[in-house]
């Protein structure tokens, strides 16, 4: 860094953090979207059995993979990023390459052990929810636990800074590889594999007792080609930031470091980050872990509900498009499989769910080192300025998102995703719709409380939560009548409880009071009439087009009307408009109609 970077990178506003965070994690979104739907899509093309199991197979992988990769690095990023962000703040611009070093070994370490652990509790987590041919695409994504801690020794190094850059960058490369050579192998293997078998009744070389098993043998394969991409997507990120760290190390003029404290030791260190990690870390551990133990719970019920009350279960859906994954009487090579599959529809909507939720992880990140600083320099008006600029950008994207998909599920499921799964994802969307706005608020307000010292308050809040979830979708799944639907329950019930206490905490720590109704009610009025403009929008342009063209423009009309009905109440601030694209003019304009909030 040169002598004047200092000052640049401290000086990034939340705002433009949140706006690279934002388009990267947008950009990584609609690139893991577009991963999901064409690899669907793939095996779609030799049935739509196929495509719901390889979906599943998929998601099954990230099941333990998830809480092992909180595991690993969940915590010590957070708590790097935090460490520097009060340390330049108090002007300790030593200790930031101590920082920096000391984390190195944890994260090479946590890798290791990670990596190992997810080898080893693949094998057994694979008997537990019935399905073997999972293993394949566990064991490739096994690497990435490693990479993946290797990538997050620099991502807290600089987002401490308030440089999410390189963050932004290595996350889209990533998704690039991912994207890209995932797709390739996955098709590939597919392809050569359906050709053999064609030719010779075998698959890379082995001998299958029933076509049934060749083909979802093939069909594990090519999943764990696709998940292939995911680890080299990781390796690129990290060379990525390597690189950029040898260009780019923190560095300060000799006059500042001249007035700065002398750095605290390794141990010091160490122990100040291990303190600030812990908490983190199990809050993230505990919300991972309950998703797998909530998945396990959710398969292993609907198995429960198949063997069971097979008729009840086919009388909730049409029977001759799942009849085949339920056999009358299930054997080791033509077992049931409908768990499976009804998961791949949950994941459909899932990846949907997840495109609103990362948006806010990424203001998440931005408002950590924020709300650091202004709460370490006791700045009420900086920190009361902080809160309500993160609060009023989470909602102003979650709620017209989130009350959309609940508006027009199917609408917006069919746009990426074809088949019977699509119909019964769209059921799971609508609830999801919902869900995600309470999911995706509880990620900045959990950042939030940590900034204002409150580190230990999320893992408290996320493991309650989660087992109100946990219970909560036990209880709903049971219902035959609802079945997978009943799975997307808990996380409105659960997060709910997340943001309203977290909130109450977070008011009370800080001793600010944000403007609810500018940050809150303005927003829901607007996103309201979004909605509602969406489906009778849609309702009626269905008329005359197709369904791909009416989704398009009810979103469009939808968009339209939420603009201007946030204009109307003074929503935004001339600050906050400045930071648009033409955000002078918008001004100007605002200002001679006095609309300016």
């Amino acid at each position: 860094m040169s002598n004047d970077s200092l000052k640049k990178s401290t000086s990034q506003t939340f705002l433009k953090g949140a706006m690279i965070m934002t388009m990267s994690m947008v950009i990584v979104k609609l690139l893991g979207m577009f991963y999901k739907v064409f690899l669907t899509r793939l095996y779609a093309n030799f049935g739509d059995e196929l495509a719901g199991i390889g979906t599943g197979l998929l998601n099954n992988a990230y099941e333990v993979y998830n809480p092992l990769f909180a595991l690993a690095t969940a915590g010590f990023p957070i708590a790097v990023s935090r460490l520097i962000a009060e340390s330049i703040a108090q002007k300790r611009y030593r200790d930031v390459a101590v920082i920096h070093k000391t984390s190195k070994p944890f994260f090479i370490g946590m890798g290791a052990v990670c990596f190992g652990l997810m080898v080893g509790i693949s094998f057994v987590y694979v008997q537990i929810i019935k399905s073997p041919y999972s293993i394949y695409s566990m064991m490739t994504l096994a690497p990435s636990i490693f990479i993946g801690c290797l990538v997050a020794i620099y991502r807290g190094y600089y987002e401490g800074q308030r440089n999410m850059f390189p963050t932004a960058v290595s996350e889209v490369l990533e998704a690039l590889g991912k994207v890209f050579l995932g797709l390739t192998f996955a098709y590939l293997v597919m392809t050569i594999g359906m050709n053999e078998f064609a030719a010779s009744g075998t698959v890379f070389g082995q001998n299958f007792d029933t076509e049934y098993d060749a083909m979802y043998t093939l069909l594990a394969y090519s999943v764990a080609s696709a998940i292939a991409g995911i680890t080299l997507g990781s390796l690129i990120a990290f060379l990525f930031l390597r690189i950029y760290y040898i260009k780019h190390k923190f560095s300060v003029p000799s006059e500042y470091l001249e007035n700065s404290v002398d750095a605290r030791t390794r141990r010091e260190t160490f122990n100040l980050l291990l303190k600030t990690a812990i908490p983190i870390g199990l809050s993230a551990i505990v919300l991972n872990l309950s998703g797998s133990i909530d998945t396990l719970v959710v398969q292993n019920v609907l198995y429960h509900t198949a063997t069971v009350n097979r008729e009840g279960l086919l009388a909730q859906f049409d029977a001759s498009q799942i009849e085949s994954m339920l056999p009358v009487n299930p054997t080791a090579t033509n077992p049931i499989t409908v768990h499976t599959y009804l998961m791949g529809a949950f994941s459909y909507a899932l990846t949907i769910m997840q495109l609103v939720t990362s948006i806010t992880q990424a203001f998440g990140t931005s408002a950590l080192p924020n709300v650091t600083t202004a709460y370490a320099k006791g700045d009420k008006q900086e920190l009361k300025k902080s809160i309500e600029t993160v609060l009023k950008l989470t909602m102003l994207f979650t709620l017209p998102m989130g009350l959309g998909l609940f508006a027009i599920p199917y609408p917006v499921i069919s746009l990426l995703y074809k088949g019977y799964s699509a119909y019964i994802g769209s059921h799971v969307l609508r609830v999801m719709g919902l869900s995600c706005i309470v999911v995706a608020t509880s990620t900045p307000i959990c950042s939030m409380l940590q900034g204002v010292g409150r580190i230990s308050t999320p893992l408290i809040l996320t493991a309650t939560a989660m087992i109100i979830k946990i219970a909560t979708n036990y209880l709903f799944v049971s219902n035959v009548n609802l079945n997978i639907t009943g799975a997307a329950v808990g996380s409105l019930v659960a997060f709910t409880y997340v943001c309203v206490v977290g909130m109450y905490i977070l008011i009370r720590r800080a001793k600010v009071m944000p403007n609810l109704v500018n940050c809150m009610l303005k927003p829901l009025i607007s996103a309201a009439l979004c909605a509602l403009t969406a489906y009778f929008s849609y309702r009626l342009i269905n008329h005359f087009v197709g369904s791909t063209i009416s989704t398009i423009l009810a979103v469009f009309c939808a968009a339209i009307v939420y603009f201007f009905t946030l204009v109307i109440l003074r929503t935004f601030t001339e600050t906050e408009l400045m930071m648009l694209p033409k955000g002078k003019n918008l001004v100007t304009i605002l200002a001679k109609l006095h609309l300016l909030g």
